[in-house]
């Protein structure tokens, strides 16, 4: 069994869901999600690798980051956790010192409130009573959560160095969102100067509303202006 076949089925037995159950929910054969699974096609005897699109659905019906499903399955680039060793005292030390007064069960709601991603309360104590190791996904759920780096979970934690990594977790976001600005802030540039004017009227915002619409609903720009350019003409022919 691979890697990500052997953390597909570990989620689903998390859950309490029978493979059919599961591939239902996913809109796909049970007998696909059985072979992913395994991690081999018996057909080909090769290795069952999901497209990035099956895993989206994956990771979305299973309430799994999807990026830690790509890096599994060698699309994305992995961290060094794998080189590193779980250290059931260290990790207990470090839930303690986040979660401060706060029960398991409220740990639990307050990090799906935070990220989105639900960790159930049995599982974290399972996690704490050294029963089961937290997945790789898990990891970074808590880190997102916790506002901290991988590392944090490998070493022993203060308050004082909880800070500090909070402060160096969120000068990290505040640098990918500058990075993010210039992106945006080139392309803008690069528009035609009548095109950029347009854009940065107020008088004009109803207009690009309609237009982000069109887009959502995936309508083609020739169809909008032969709409458009109708509407006009009716218009002209009532006046």
């Amino acid at each position: 069994m691979s890697k990500l076949g052997n953390l597909f089925r570990q989620i689903r037995i998390k859950k309490n869901w029978s493979i059919r159950k599961a591939a239902n929910k996913m809109g796909i054969s049970y007998s696909y999600l059985s072979i992913l699974e395994k991690g081999v096609d018996p057909r080909t005897g090769k290795d069952s690798n999901p497209r990035p699109e099956t895993l989206k659905i994956i990771s979305k019906t299973y309430n799994y980051p999807y990026e830690e499903l790509m890096k599994v399955a060698g699309y994305l680039e992995g961290d060094s956790s794998s080189d590193k060793t779980f250290d059931l005292s260290v990790f207990v030390s470090n839930i303690d010192l986040i979660r401060g007064d706060m029960s398991i069960e409220k740990l639990s709601d307050d990090i799906y409130t935070k990220t989105g991603y639900y960790i159930k309360s049995s599982q974290i104590k399972s996690y704490l009573s050294g029963d089961i190791e937290p997945f790789p996904g898990t990891f970074n759920i808590l880190c997102k959560y916790a506002e901290v780096s991988l590392d944090f979970w490998y070493k022993y934690n203060t308050p004082e160095t909880l800070e500090k990594e909070k402060f160096k977790y969120r000068e990290n976001l505040h640098k990918q969102s500058l990075e993010k600005d210039d992106e945006n802030y080139i392309v803008f540039n690069k528009l035609q100067k009548d095109v950029r004017d347009f854009i940065i009227s107020e008088d004009n915002l109803p207009y690009i509303k309609v237009a982000m619409e069109a887009q959502k609903k995936k309508l083609n720009p020739d169809t909008l202006k032969l709409l458009v350019s109708t509407i006009v003409n009716e218009r002209d022919t009532l006046k």
